[in-house]
Formats: structure tokens, C-alpha cells, sequence
């Protein structure tokens, strides 16, 4: 019996293609559902264990740098990192979602890649590029742009 996937073989194909080709310093991997969590029962790259094996494998054989994941549909916003195997630096999964929505019933999952405060109320994310020290700064933002968590992740040089 077949493995069902999250992504199909074109989509794999593609995505190494442009990993392997990328000379970018950082380079953002977009899903609409969470990588780095599984236990809460929706959507997410955890129902396909083997899947998130071949990304993160994928993302090491490339040597694409400065390499993370930004996701969402969860209506709640955190920041996750995982220490990957042949990877210089954790793999981050940030994820933001609902700037009209959120879910404030949210009373906590397991999640052993968590880092910081999960964020129920209305948020948005923000990225910021520091080329210069090789680090993007990532942000949850709220209401009237407050800054409600931060996550810093600085990568091996250029």
C-alpha cells in the first residue's frame, strides 16, 4: 500500500530544483498548515511522518541557506524549532494566522518544538531581513502593531 502524501512527486521535484539553484542567503519555505507540530489533531505535515522526513532531509541534501517555514490556518500564532540532523542551525516553523480571526478557546497541545508563548488573539507576522548578520528577526505582532513575541534566529555565515 502507498504512503498518502502531502505533496505530490512534481511538487518534490520542484522544490529541490529551486533549493538546489537557490544562491539566496535566506530562503522561505511557505505551507498553509504547521510543520513542526502534530499532537493537535488538524491539518499539519505531521499527519504524513514521512513527508516531514523527506523535507527536512530535503533541506540538508540541498544546503540551501538560512532555510525556514512559515505557516498558518491554525488561528493561533507560535514560534516552533526542531534540531535536524546534518542541519548547521534548528529548523524554524513560524506561524501566524488570522488577522480577522482567532481561536481564543485555545487552552494549550503538546508541542515539544514550541518556543516562547503560544499567541490566541488577533495577530499578524512580520519578518525582518538582517543581511548583514546573517539573522531574521520574527515577530507576532497584534492590535495596533504590538509587538507580543519576538524569535531570533541567526544563521552560519554567509
Amino acid at each position: 500500500m502507498e504512503k498518502e502524501r502531502y505533496l505530490g512527486e512534481s511538487q518534490w521535484k520542484w522544490l529541490e530544483k529551486e533549493l538546489i539553484n537557490s544562491d539566496a542567503q535566506f530562503n522561505v519555505i511557505v505551507s498553509s498548515i504547521q510543520f513542526l507540530s502534530n499532537k493537535h489533531g488538524f491539518e499539519a505535515w505531521g499527519n504524513f511522518p514521512h513527508e516531514i522526513e523527506k523535507l527536512e532531509q530535503l533541506i540538508v541534501s540541498t544546503k540551501a541557506k538560512g532555510t525556514f517555514i512559515i505557516s498558518g490556518d491554525r488561528h493561533i500564532a507560535t514560534f516552533s524549532s526542531k534540531n535536524v540532523t546534518g542541519l548547521a542551525y534548528p529548523l524554524v516553523d513560524f506561524t501566524s494566522s488570522g488577522l480577522t480571526h482567532t481561536y481564543t478557546s485555545f487552552s494549550g497541545e503538546e508541542n515539544p518544538y514550541v518556543k516562547g508563548e503560544v499567541i490566541k488573539d488577533i495577530n499578524f507576522g512580520l519578518l525582518k531581513f538582517d543581511f548583514e548578520n546573517n539573522k531574521v528577526i520574527m515577530e507576532i505582532r497584534g492590535k495596533q502593531n504590538k509587538l507580543l513575541q519576538e524569535y531570533v534566529q541567526i544563521y552560519p555565515g554567509k
